[in-house]
C-alpha cells in the first residue's frame, strides 16, 4: 500500500513533469528559444544549475549548447565559460561524455566541491570551481531510441543532493526534453527547406517572367508585321484580288489579332500569381451590377434579366474580385447569348465554414462528365466559333480563388444553364 509521504512525493513529481511540459511546449517551434527553457526550468524546479549538451552533425563532437543557474553572477560565469566549448566523446573524460557513451546516468549525492574540479576537463575546471558543486546528476537525453546528448544538474549547496529516487524525475525530465528538441529540430529543418524551395521557386518565377515577357515581346513584332502586311494588301489591292483571296486574307488577319490577344491574355493569368493580395472590405453586390451595366450598355440589344443579392460583403482584394467577376458574369453573359430572353444570377448561401456564393445563367451549360476541365487554361467545351473567347477567362477565376485561399467548382448540364460556385476566406 503507497504511504502518505510517498502518495505525496508522487504528486510533486507529476506538477514538476506538468511544469516541465508546459514550459517545452510554449516555445516548441523555435530550436533556440526551446533550449533555454529546458535548462531555465529545470534549473529552477530541480537543480541549481542545468547544462544541455549535444552531440554534433558528426556524432563526435559534444557541444554545450545552453545553460542556467539559479544565481544570476553564476549564470553569467556559467555561459561565459561554455561558450564556443566542446568536447569529444572519444576522448573526454567527462562525466556527460560517459553518460553518452555507455546511456546510463551519472548521479552522486555528495561529493566534495575539490573532487569535482579534479575530475573536470582542464578547460571546465575554472567554471566547476565558481559553481562549488556539492553534488550532480547527468542524465542522457533521448529521443527516438538514440542519444543525442546529456542533461547535466548541480546543487551548489551541501545537504540538498541528488539521491537514487530521483534518478525516475531526472530521467523523465531528459527524457521530455530529448522529444522536444527532436521535434523542433524537425521544425526548423522544415522552415529551412521550405526558405529554401521558397527561394528557389522565386528565381524560377523571376525565369518565366523574363521569359514570359522576352517571349511576347518577340511573338508581338512578327504578328504585327502578318496584321499590319495583310491589312496593306487588302487596302492597296483589294479591288485586284477574287472574293475568296480576301476572305483567305481576313482570316489571317483574324488569326493574327487572336494570337496577340491569347498572348495578353497568358501575360495577365502569369500576373495574377505574382500580384501582391490588398484585402479591403469589397461590396460584391455593387461590384457585380457595375459589371452587369458594362455589358448591357455593350449590348443593349439583349434582354437579360440580371439579378444580383444585396448585401453581399466580403473581405478581398477589390482590383482581383473584379477580374474574377468580370470573367463569370462575361461568361454568364456569353452563353445565354443564343437565348430570345436570358437570366443570370449572383447570389449566395450559407453553408458549414465560409459562406458560397454563385453566378448562375440559364445558357448552354456543359456535360458534367467534362467539368474537370473547366478551370485549365485553353479548355474550351465549345466550339470557337460558336462562342468567342481564349479558353483563359475560368483558369483566371481559379487562380483568384486560389490567391484568396478560397475554393472554386461548378454544376451544369448542357442546355440547362451553369452555376459557377465560390468561396473567399476571412
Amino acid at each position: 500500500m503507497q504511504t502518505t509521504g510517498e502518495a505525496t512525493l508522487g504528486n510533486a513529481r507529476l506538477r514538476v513533469l506538468a511544469e516541465v511540459s508546459h514550459a517545452f511546449a510554449k516555445v516548441a517551434t523555435d530550436y533556440r528559444r526551446l533550449l533555454a527553457q529546458i535548462v531555465r526550468t529545470t534549473a529552477d524546479l530541480v537543480g541549481d544549475g542545468c547544462l544541455v549538451t549535444l552531440l554534433g552533425d558528426d556524432g563526435v563532437t559534444l557541444i554545450n549548447e545552453a545553460s542556467a543557474h539559479r544565481d544570476p553572477e553564476l549564470e553569467v560565469v556559467y555561459k561565459t565559460y561554455l561558450a564556443g566549448l566542446s568536447i569529444t566523446t572519444t576522448t573526454s573524460a567527462a562525466v556527460s561524455a560517459s553518460v553518452i557513451r555507455s546511456g546510463q546516468a551519472a548521479l552522486v549525492p555528495e561529493i566534495v566541491p575539490e573532487a569535482v574540479v579534479a575530475r573536470a576537463d582542464d578547460a571546465l575546471k575554472p567554471l566547476v570551481t565558481r559553481l562549488n558543486v556539492h553534488s550532480y546528476a547527468v542524465m542522457p537525453i533521448r529521443a527516438r531510441e538514440a542519444i543525442i546528448g546529456s542533461l547535466s544538474l548541480v546543487r551548489s549547496a551541501p545537504g540538498r543532493g541528488y539521491t537514487p529516487d530521483d534518478l525516475t524525475l531526472l530521467q523523465d525530465l531528459a527524457d521530455r526534453a530529448g522529444l522536444a528538441i527532436e521535434n523542433a529540430r524537425l521544425y526548423d529543418d522544415l522552415e529551412r527547406r521550405v526558405r529554401q524551395r521558397t527561394t528557389e521557386l522565386e528565381a524560377v518565377n523571376r525565369e518565366l517572367e523574363s521569359f514570359s515577357y522576352s517571349v511576347a515581346h518577340d511573338l508581338r513584332a512578327p504578328l504585327r508585321s502578318i496584321d499590319g502586311f495583310s491589312l496593306a494588301v487588302l487596302e492597296d489591292a483589294g479591288e485586284r484580288l477574287d472574293p475568296t483571296d480576301r476572305r483567305h486574307l481576313v482570316r489571317v488577319r483574324e488569326a493574327a489579332q487572336r494570337m496577340a490577344r491569347l498572348i495578353d491574355d497568358l501575360l495577365g493569368l502569369s500576373r495574377l500569381s505574382r500580384a501582391e493580395l490588398r484585402r479591403s472590405r469589397v461590396d460584391l453586390s455593387a461590384l457585380a451590377r457595375a459589371i452587369v451595366g458594362r455589358l448591357r450598355e455593350g449590348h443593349p440589344e439583349r434582354h437579360v434579366d440580371a439579378v444580383v443579392e444585396d448585401g453581399l460583403f466580403v473581405d478581398a482584394d477589390a482590383r482581383l474580385l473584379e477580374i474574377m467577376l468580370t470573367n463569370l458574369l462575361g461568361n454568364a453573359w456569353k452563353f445565354t447569348s443564343k437565348r430570345p430572353s436570358a437570366r443570370i444570377e449572383l447570389a449566395s448561401r450559407a453553408e458549414d465554414g465560409p459562406r458560397v456564393f454563385f453566378v448562375r445563367d440559364d445558357g448552354a451549360g456543359f456535360d458534367p462528365e467534362s467539368a474537370t476541365k473547366l478551370f485549365g487554361a485553353f479548355q474550351r467545351l465549345h466550339d470557337a466559333s460558336e462562342f468567342e473567347g481564349s479558353g483563359i477567362g475560368l483558369a483566371t477565376v481559379q487562380r483568384i480563388i486560389n490567391r484568396h485561399g478560397g475554393r472554386l467548382w461548378a454544376e451544369g448540364a448542357v442546355d440547362r444553364g451553369a452555376t459557377f460556385f465560390f468561396t473567399l476566406s476571412a
